[in-house]
């Protein structure tokens, strides 16, 4: 099973489940961040396509998975959106992104940890 610490850190997007390869790409930088806290709090920021925003949750243990409950708040261009959404293993190392805009579509994003410091971007294996 996953622990919370587990979840914390910099994830790419490696495919888009439910949108274009090419909006995805809009982003030079496709991520998701998490910070985890010492009582379990998350904090965190995304960017994909034309997206990016920050995220704010807790953790939720469903018999033996754990996930991330988490509302956002963002920009997609230059309209404002917000929703809420999750992060949980799909499979292996592979997890899965889901943000679901408030009365609107919701978008799934498969993603896989980097070993790139999230705090300055440099890669920990060189």
């Amino acid at each position: 099973m996953v622990t919370e610490n587990e979840f914390a850190g910099k994830w790419k997007v490696i495919e888009a489940v439910d949108m274009d390869e090419d909006y995805l790409r809009l982003s030079t930088d496709p991520y998701l961040l998490i910070q985890v806290n010492e009582r379990g709090e998350v904090t965190g920021s995304y960017q994909f396509g034309t997206q990016e925003g920050y995220i704010d949750g807790r953790f939720e243990r469903d018999g033996e998975s754990q996930k991330l409950i988490f509302s956002f708040e963002g920009w997609d261009e230059a309209d404002l959106v917000n929703g809420s959404g999750t992060f949980c293993v799909e499979s292996g190392d592979t997890f899965l992104f889901a943000i679901k805009y408030e009365n609107g579509d919701t978008f799934r994003l498969r993603c896989q940890k980097t070993l790139e410091d999230p705090l300055t971007g440099s890669d920990d294996a060189t």
